[in-house]
């Protein structure tokens, strides 16, 4: 199925994505699915018979503002669901992105793939502290030399 593009207004893309999915369940339209990508502010790529049937459906909806009559590529959009992977080393510097220490940098101080952790010192803290964190939740702050 061939997908398509909306332009809608910025920050209100689930509102509109969610009477879009309402249109399509009560089997006014042939819409088949709603992506919002997170990245991606005032646009909603919808998969749709056609062009025509998706100006039909949100013809009056509040908040578009156009739909984009080409095609859009599954190519175009697979770039933003990949993972980003970064290669962290010992004596990194990161930020804890999740868990009671949000917010807090750290060194690395040893590496487990296996597990996917990471054991960090924080720095940020009177008391020096060592946690094992997954890997997905850390940002690089700065690389080591």
């Amino acid at each position: 199925m061939p997908i398509y593009a909306i332009v809608v207004t910025s920050g209100r893309e689930e509102l509109v994505a969610d009477i879009l999915a309402n249109e399509g369940k009560n089997g006014k339209y042939a819409i088949y699915s709603i992506m919002q990508i997170p990245g991606v502010k005032g646009y909603l790529f919808v998969e749709t018979t056609n062009s025509l049937e998706l100006q039909r459906a949100v013809l009056g909806i509040r908040h578009v503002k156009r739909v984009i009559p080409q095609e859009i590529p599954i190519e175009d959009l697979l770039k933003y669901f990949e993972e980003e992977k970064v290669k962290y080393d010992i004596n990194d510097i990161v930020e804890v992105l999740s868990g009671a220490f949000k917010g807090t940098r750290g060194k690395i101080i040893n590496i487990d793939e296996k597990k996917k952790e990471v054991t960090i010192e924080l720095i940020d803290v009177p008391v020096p502290l060592q946690l094992n964190v997954p890997i997905n939740s850390l940002k690089l702050i700065e690389k080591s030399k």
